[in-house]
This record gives structure tokens, sequence and C-alpha cells, in this order.
């Protein structure tokens, strides 16, 4: 039972890093999908040289 009540502990902290790994993997697609697309369009309205 204090096993049980153990890994319930670390259950919302465990979720909470998996939909973090999971939304940074989303971005990093993301990037190397339209990464371009978007350096491009930042170029175009003078911002990338902000960055």
């Amino acid at each position: 039972m204090a096993e049980a009540v153990r890994s319930h502990r670390w259950l919302p902290l465990t979720a909470l890093f998996l939909a973090g790994a999971l939304f940074t993997l989303a971005v990093f697609v993301g990037w190397m999908r339209y990464g371009g697309d978007i350096f491009l369009t930042l170029i175009e309205s003078g911002l990338a040289y902000c960055f």
C-alpha cells in the first residue's frame, strides 16, 4: 500500500515532464519543417536582424 501511495505522488510531476517533452519535440519538428519559411518571412519584414 505504501508503494502505491509513493508512486501516485510522482504521477503529476511525471505527467508534467512528459507534456513538456512532447511540446519540445513538437516545436523542434515544426522548426525543422518550417524554419526556412519562418526565417525568410522574418527577413522580408526586417525582423531577422533583431535576432
